[in-house]
This record gives C-alpha cells, structure tokens and sequence, in this order.
C-alpha cells in the first residue's frame, strides 16, 4: 500500500511537472508570438517613418531649390531694373528738354499678322508728375475698301475672356494706359474684311483731349 502511495504520489509529481512544463511552453510561445507581432508592428511603423521622412526630405529639397531659383531670378530682375533705370535716366538727359507732363510715343511699330495688325508702342512722360498720366490710345488706319479711300478707328483683338481681364492687361484689350515715366503696350488690331489698311496713326488721348500722335505706314502683304 506504502509503495502504491509513493508512486501514486510520484505519478502525480511528474504529472504536475509536465503540465507545468506544458503551461509554461504554451506561456512562452504564446509571449514569443506576441512579441514578434509587436515587432512587426514597430518594423512597419519604421517603414512608414522612414518613408515619410524621405519624402519630407525630397519636398524640402525642391522647396530649397525652387526658393534658391525665386531668389535668383529676383535677383537678376532686380538687376536688370536697375540697368533698365540708368539707361532710363541716361535717355532722358539726352532728349531733349519738353514741357513738364508732355507725353511723347518713342517708338510705333505695325506689322501684319495674318487678318490682324499687330502694334508695339513705346512711350515716354517728360518731367516729374505727382499722379501717373491716364488716358488711352486709338488707332486710326486709313486705306481701300471696295475700291474707296476710308479711314477706320481699329478696335483690339478681343481675346477668349478679355472682358474680365484685369487692369494690368491695359493696353493689350481695352487700349487704356496708366503709367509715370514709361509706357510698353502692344497687342492685335482687328482688321475689318475687305479692308486693306495703308497707314495708321496712333493718337494718345487723355479723356476727349488729345496730347499726342504718330502715324506708320503699314507694310505690304506678302
């Protein structure tokens, strides 16, 4: 009976040490596994970190680049108005001296550009005014139609979304002009059909007054 106790006692040790045993494994497996996702977790979380700081870093590049180019072309615009500026007042010194506000167009260009005339003007203000000069300029072209001599006022080629254009596009839709010392403008005239234009006079106008004008002769068609 004593040794049946004894290793019943023993069979029951064991068996407690191999359930242990057996727990402890499942335990460790279990804690190994959970582990291992939680490094996977971490793994892909650094991907993505690492993912998104590469990217980060490649915006903040062109970003640097795309500064350092702004930089750059202000700089060289900068410059070039300063020259721009010197030549300006170089000019004026040798022009000769004209009322204070007297407007003057330095330079007209027309050239045919298929149905249309394209103009180039260039003018100058003489002196120092307080307020910039407004006013706008007409085109008067004068030529044959049907075998006539006519003379027409030219209107600017309206572009697709022209009637909403801003102020800044002055001259190139409405044909109006605002500016202190110097004045660029160019754009398209419409030519009427049937319509061969000879010449054209471009007079400045500040309201009904007219303060200055200049006529070109138109070239032939080719």
């Amino acid at each position: 009976m004593a040794a049946l106790l004894l290793a019943a006692a023993l069979a029951g040790a064991l068996a407690a040490g191999y359930w242990q045993r057996n727990q402890a494994s499942r335990e460790h497996l279990a804690l190994a596994q959970r582990l291992q996702q939680e490094l996977n977790a971490v793994k892909a979380d650094l991907v993505q970190t690492r993912a998104q700081a590469d990217a980060a870093l490649g915006r903040l590049m062109v970003e640097e680049s795309t500064r350092k180019g702004l930089e750059a072309t202000l700089a060289s615009t900068q410059e070039e108005l300063g020259r721009a500026r010197e030549q300006l007042a170089f000019f004026d010194q040798l022009w000769p001296p004209g009322p204070k506000g007297a407007i003057s167009i330095r330079a007209l260009e027309i050239q045919r550009m298929g149905p249309t005339l394209q103009y180039k003007v260039l003018l100058m203000r003489s002196g120092q005014e307080d307020a910039p000069f407004k006013g706008r300029m007409q085109f008067v072209a004068k030529g044959l139609q049907d075998g006539k001599a006519v003379s027409l006022v030219l209107k600017p080629v309206q572009m697709p979304g022209s009637s909403d254009a801003p102020a800044a596009l002055a001259g190139e839709d409405d044909l109006s002009l605002g500016f202190d010392k110097l004045q660029r403008s160019g754009g398209l005239l419409s030519v009427p059909e049937g319509f061969t234009p000879q010449t054209v006079t471009l007079s400045i106008l500040e309201g009904a007054a007219l303060r200055v004008s200049r006529s070109v002769a138109v070239p032939a068609p080719e």
